[in-house]
């Protein structure tokens, strides 16, 4: 706090520069880049006049900017609705939004809506700066004292490294621990693979960032390395929503937490997965498992699922997802209680029913009045040949199933013939089926002889 207070008296210099209302700062589209630059502890808040979260919010945040102020932490207001180039800039999108600059490296507020809370949060968020370790040993220490350590490993012995300067003012918007070596005959000692930044170390395992240093990517990476691999669901709901309409990829682990945990340790493509545990029934019918398949570990994709197949190991079900393998789970309805001289296909059943020979499928939408027209038309086919005992009429509504071979839209009704697992298409005309062209069509493409009684009349 000896720095903030020295820094307090050249703030105090050029407090007359800009307009206040009591120890707030007011800032505007003119005046806002000054500030930015000029003051290291800057926090901004993105207000509407008319918003009542934002009038609550007022009388607490002067006072924390009152008691801050003699500190050299600035805390600022802007009016969105007036200044609406900046609002755009920092992404607002709802009333307040806050901001907090430290050193011109910005991050959201995510501290409680009251002076303490704010005093708090930014004091947490002071970090300091990445601290230089010297020699091998001194990296070793700082990787045993901590849980959480991070460390830049220069590949060339230089303080004025450009991917250093980024990562240090990286890592003063950060709560973790922060290092960097310029030694390079301690990066070749540690074996840090070629393209490789810096290391996050948890509980001594490392976790290496490649690539382009961008913040958004390094916060990500440092808080999936700094945080449980394994989330509560109460604490993701929105985030899973949010990944859900953009359709990134998230695991939910309904059991072998144990196994997952380690599998998750140790997987490389951290910021692109989040593991959760102890979902709501509500979030589980959201995401259409059924409870029956409620066991085991599940990645949601959009609409899309995967589960782990009988055998296979945690890590082995997230490799196959990687590189586009995993095990697609279908949505199936309860399996029916009777049967008729049409079988009713679901989506576990599905798969099975399509490997027999001279399977005949019809795919509908119970939903739709055109479909369940076509669906009598079918019955009566089936009745026809009914004597054509291999010869086995299915039916699968695509409302309450899915299937593993069928992409196209369901407007139209489907019909295919299974021969060798391999389909043949019936052509629908209008949502009818002509039923002298349709038996035609299974006589010349079953597998099997097919007799018409009605043609021996």
């Amino acid at each position: 706090m000896k720095q903030l207070l020295l820094l307090s008296l050249l703030a105090l210099t050029v407090f007359a520069d800009y307009e206040y209302d009591g120890d707030v700062m007011v800032l505007t589209e003119e005046t806002f880049d000054q500030a930015f630059n000029e003051f290291d502890y800057l926090m901004f808040e993105f207000y509407a006049p008319w918003c009542g979260h934002c009038k609550e919010l007022a009388p607490k945040y002067a006072e924390a900017a009152t008691a801050l102020r003699s500190e050299g932490i600035v805390l600022a207001k802007i009016d969105a609705t007036v200044q609406k180039k900046l609002a755009e800039k920092y992404g607002v999108k709802g009333y307040p939004t806050i901001k907090f600059s430290v050193k011109q490296a910005v991050k959201d507020f995510e501290g409680g809506r009251n002076a303490d809370g704010i005093k708090n949060w930014i004091y947490s968020n002071l970090n300091p700066e990445s601290e230089l370790l010297q020699t091998l040993e001194q990296v070793n220490e700082a990787i045993t004292q901590n849980n959480v350590q991070f460390i830049y490993f220069a590949e060339e012995q230089s303080e004025k490294d450009r991917e250093l300067r980024k990562y240090k003012e990286f890592s003063f918007t950060m709560k973790q621990h922060f290092a960097h070596t310029t030694t390079k005959s301690i990066r070749e000692a540690m074996n840090i693979p070629k393209g490789t930044y810096f290391v996050g170390f948890r509980n001594q395992q490392p976790y290496y960032y490649q690539g382009k240093l961008s913040f958004p990517i390094m916060r990500t990476f440092v808080e999936n390395v700094a945080s449980e691999r394994i989330q509560e669901y109460s604490d993701k709901k929105q985030l899973l929503d949010e990944r859900i309409t953009k359709n990134k990829p998230f695991v939910v682990v309904f059991s072998d937490e144990s196994e997952v945990q380690a599998a998750a340790q140790s997987w490389s493509f951290q910021d692109e997965l989040l593991f959760i545990k102890n979902v709501d029934e509500e979030f589980t019918r959201k995401i259409q498992v059924r409870s029956q398949d409620q066991k085991g570990v599940f990645i949601i994709k959009g609409d899309q699922k995967y589960n782990r197949v009988q055998g296979q190991s945690v890590s082995e079900f997230l490799e196959a997802f990687q590189s586009g393998k995993a095990h697609k789970y279908l949505k199936s309805q309860a399996a029916p209680q009777q049967q008729g001289l049409i079988k009713i296909l679901i989506g576990d059943t599905y798969d099975d029913a399509k490997s027999v020979n001279d399977s005949i499928i019809l795919y509908f939408d119970s939903q739709n009045q055109e479909h369940n027209a076509v669906e009598e038309q079918f019955q009566k086919v089936a009745e026809r040949l009914q004597q054509n005992k291999q010869l086995n009429f299915n039916k699968i509504d695509l409302s309450q199933n899915e299937v593993s071979d069928l992409a196209e839209s369901i407007e139209i009704v489907k019909i295919r013939l299974y021969k060798n697992n391999q389909p043949t298409k019936f052509v629908i005309r209008a949502n009818k089926i002509q039923e002298e062209r349709f038996v035609k069509w299974i006589i010349d493409n079953a597998a099997s002889q097919v007799v018409d009684p009605k043609a021996e009349l």
